[in-house]
């Protein structure tokens, strides 16, 4: 019983005494912007797709909306992509057969099996550049001429016209 009180008397005796470090808080001490500390969030974009300029939203939504059919490289082989016969998003012949305004026709619309998705216009420009990323082809030209500047405009290969009219013009001039 004598050492619960003795240590009572040196727990309130400790409480007693003022920490030596305690001081007001001001405004200067809560944001850093000038000299982020390691702990705040830094201010450019670390995501995988950023440096491709696809934004985080954009995805999330390609995670959300396209993964369960689609799979996450765009092969067809999600999880749903059998039942539904997703679309190999990959296959050169399928990226030159199509424009960016029909892909992006397809994901407001829908297209047989697939729902239409209400999304804002900058997530469908983004999902059009992931979706043109996914090109099989541009990954081969990639590897095989030892990298890329990452552009992301995609080849006059897959172009609907397979680039002709870019080639037209430049013949004219």
């Amino acid at each position: 019983m004598c050492r619960i009180l003795v240590l009572c008397g040196l727990a309130l005796a400790g409480c007693e005494r003022e920490a030596p470090d305690l001081r007001e808080w001001g405004p200067g001490d809560h944001d850093h912007t000038t000299n982020p500390g390691p702990a705040q969030v830094p201010e450019k974009s670390t995501s995988p797709g950023s440096m491709h300029g696809i934004d985080d939203v954009t995805i999330a939504a390609w995670k959300q909306r396209c993964v369960q059919c689609h799979g996450p490289l765009g092969r067809g082989d999600g999880p749903q992509g059998p039942m539904v016969r997703a679309s190999d998003l990959t296959r050169a012949d399928w990226q030159a057969s199509v424009s960016d305004e029909e892909i992006i026709g397809t994901i407001k619309n829908g297209r047989s099996a697939m729902p239409a998705f209400d999304l804002p216009d900058t997530t469908l420009q983004g999902l059009v550049r992931v979706i043109r990323l996914l090109n099989a082809s541009r990954m081969l030209r990639t590897a095989g001429d030892g990298g890329s500047d990452g552009a992301v405009e995609p080849s006059l290969a897959t172009r609907r016209d397979g680039g002709a009219a870019a080639e037209r013009t430049k013949n004219s001039r």
